[in-house]
């Protein structure tokens, strides 16, 4: 194990000139994805924040909902993700009306899913009394649930979209729709939440229209862009006369599924560990929906950097370059590692004072101060697997993802959760205590199946 660990950080200092070659193209590529995934965390952020300062409770109910139905959202955007690999090779070979083709394919395909999805996720309704959470948060659950829900089904559209135009490199598009979107949802949840300008003061259930009606305006932008941006134009020719197939439709879910699951398994080690929190109290909720946020807004840089290595990965295995696939997923993982180290002292510095920008509740701020050690210490996991679990996608080699995510994530992560937070009385703090040793070894697991299919010397 040691041994693995050594090689993997020997591995990530390529040469200067590659890196510097590299970085440039994963910045260009990744920091609109990184804006693009920061504007779904503001998003939280928002609601968070509007609805911590109009109570606790509501913050608490919100977090819970919005941790559950993660699962899915996650579930949906790893789906969609099996078109990256396929709409990544042909834009390298300038196969326009095989991309719309493609792109029909995954519309198809990933509306399939999601209906499934939604259905899946309409039994939290039914469940939720059942899963021992605080009884006076519950009305306040069903409330922004039951008008959440319905926004699911736009993901087919929006995950869709975002693949395609990320795909063919044009990653600020997806950024500047999402950021809209935040800038409808940031006013709308002010106006609803606390009742300005004339509308009635709604608390949770304004938040959850302002999230909604978002989600709606975002598909909506995508549609529009590609129909009517001259830049689409090429694409918008072969439209009619680029076909679905029923191959093609099954290509995409079977390559869409196991990174489905993946990105799923991953996000029910956060999200059941919701329940065991929801088992301390209403504090405990609430203060892990902070960190849920603190956390995200880490991990989504992550994200841009992993989206622009799989985009980079998949160019080049249309050429069949193993070298600078090398490259590429190398200088990803520097990089990750460089943006996590400096966030981590700015996190550790201020951990005191995070929780009071979320909440006017002492304990709830305290109880965030206490949970801020265990995320810094899984950066480094957390680094590893983004790198390499977005490599292999690129790769269009995720069915092992699969078994390695229910290794990690359910079978040492989530246990690890009950055993320090719920048998050992490590609280909150406890309970992400586990995430390091998850994170960590599916990371591990993933670059050994890296290093498996991409030949590199000297191992």
């Amino acid at each position: 194990m040691w041994r693995q660990f050594g090689f993997i950080i020997y591995m990530s200092f390529i040469t200067k000139k590659a890196f510097k070659e590299e970085s440039k193209h994963i910045y260009k590529l990744g920091l609109p994805v990184a804006v693009a995934q920061l504007g779904l965390i503001v998003q939280g952020l928002a609601d968070t924040i509007m609805l911590g300062h109009h109570s606790s409770e509501e913050l608490a109910a919100a977090g819970f909902v919005n941790a559950m139905l993660l699962m899915g959202i996650l579930l949906s955007l790893g789906f969609s993700m099996g078109a990256i690999s396929r709409i990544g090779k042909l834009y390298f070979l300038n196969d326009y009306r095989k991309m719309v083709s493609v792109l029909k394919s995954s519309l198809i395909a990933n509306f399939k899913q999601v209906i499934l999805l939604t259905l899946g996720m309409s039994s939290l309704i039914f469940i939720l009394p059942y899963l021992g959470q605080p009884v006076d948060l519950l009305p306040l659950m069903k409330i922004y649930l039951l008008i959440v829900l319905p926004s699911l089904p736009l993901f087919f559209i929006i995950n869709a979209g975002r693949q395609f135009f990320d795909s063919i490199n044009h990653t600020k598009v997806s950024m500047w729709i999402i950021i809209v979107g935040n800038i409808w949802n940031i006013i709308f949840n002010w106006f609803l939440i606390f009742g300005k300008c004339g509308f009635p003061e709604m608390g949770i259930a304004g938040a959850a229209w302002a999230t909604l009606s978002s989600r709606i305006v975002m598909a909506l932008m995508l549609i529009a862009v590609f129909a009517f941006n001259k830049s689409y134009k090429k694409y918008c020719k072969v439209w009619h006369s680029s076909k679905s197939t029923k191959e093609e439709v099954r290509l995409l879910s079977k390559l869409g599924w196991p990174m489905a699951i993946q990105m799923g398994l991953e996000s029910a080690s956060w999200s059941l560990c919701s329940i065991f929190l929801g088992w301390m109290g209403t504090t405990a909720l609430a203060a892990n929906q902070v960190m849920m946020n603190v956390s995200g807004v880490i991990f989504m840089f992550y994200v841009g950097i992993g989206e622009a290595v799989s985009i980079r990965v998949s160019n080049y295995k249309g050429i069949n370059d193993t070298s600078r696939i090398q490259n590429v997923s190398n200088t990803g993982f520097l990089l990750i590692m460089m943006i996590g180290a400096v966030l981590s002292v700015v996190m550790w510095i201020f951990r005191s004072e995070i929780g009071y920008i979320f909440t006017d509740d002492k304990d709830v701020a305290l109880t965030v101060a206490t949970m801020i050690l265990p995320m810094i210490l899984y950066q480094f996991g957390d680094g590893l697997q983004v790198t390499y679990a977005n490599t292999l996608r690129g790769l269009g080699d995720a069915f092992k993802l699969m078994k390695y995510s229910l290794i990690a994530y359910i079978m040492i992560s989530l246990p690890l959760s009950y055993l320090f937070g719920i048998v050992l009385d490590g609280g909150p703090a406890g309970i992400w205590m586990a995430f390091p040793f998850g994170l960590t070894t599916a990371g591990i697991l993933y670059y050994r199946r890296f290093k498996k299919i991409c030949i590199i010397p000297g191992t």
